[in-house]
């Protein structure tokens, strides 16, 4: 994914080693690319500012991606090995306005909420707690590429 060109050089430097796990043989898929792109930077973005907090050795990040004819959905997942989530928070992380950040606006993930549902899937989180990572998981259909909007975008994953 071409999204990891503009934090290579970030993550690098804050050495936080980056996993790219892909399903053979991905679908292209119809899809409004913005709103993913959006929805992925934010969420890498978090997972870095996550393993920088974290007091590991070992920070990483694995971006995974698959697909599941049965279900003709498309599935990214963002693991990282960061803070982890506290269980009370969990419940509240979609919630607009809600932060943890000193300096968080609390816009992020709900926004990324949002424009999931709008693609017709779901954006979760999942941690086992305090300093046990987390996963975002962003779900979508893959669509026809036969009839496209004039809106969205046919990309390959």
């Amino acid at each position: 994914m071409t999204l990891f060109r503009s934090n290579v050089n970030s993550l690098a430097r804050h050495h936080i080693e980056v996993v790219r796990e892909y399903s053979p043989n991905l679908p292209r898929v119809t899809v409004q690319k913005h709103g993913v792109l959006q929805i992925l930077v934010n969420l890498i973005q978090n997972a870095k500012k996550a393993c920088e907090g974290s007091d590991l050795p070992d920070k990483r990040l694995i971006l995974s991606v698959t697909f599941s004819p049965e279900e003709d959905r498309i599935r990214i997942d963002v693991h990282d090995s960061g803070v982890g989530i506290p269980s009370e928070n969990l419940a509240r992380i979609f919630t607009h306005g809600f932060t943890t950040r000193k300096n968080g606006h609390g816009f992020g993930l709900h926004s990324g909420a949002r424009i999931a549902k709008e693609l017709g899937g779901s954006l979760t989180a999942h941690s086992e707690g305090v300093g046990k990572g987390s996963t975002f998981t962003l779900e979508f259909p893959s669509q026809s590429v036969t009839k496209k909007p004039a809106n969205v975008r046919c990309v390959p994953l």
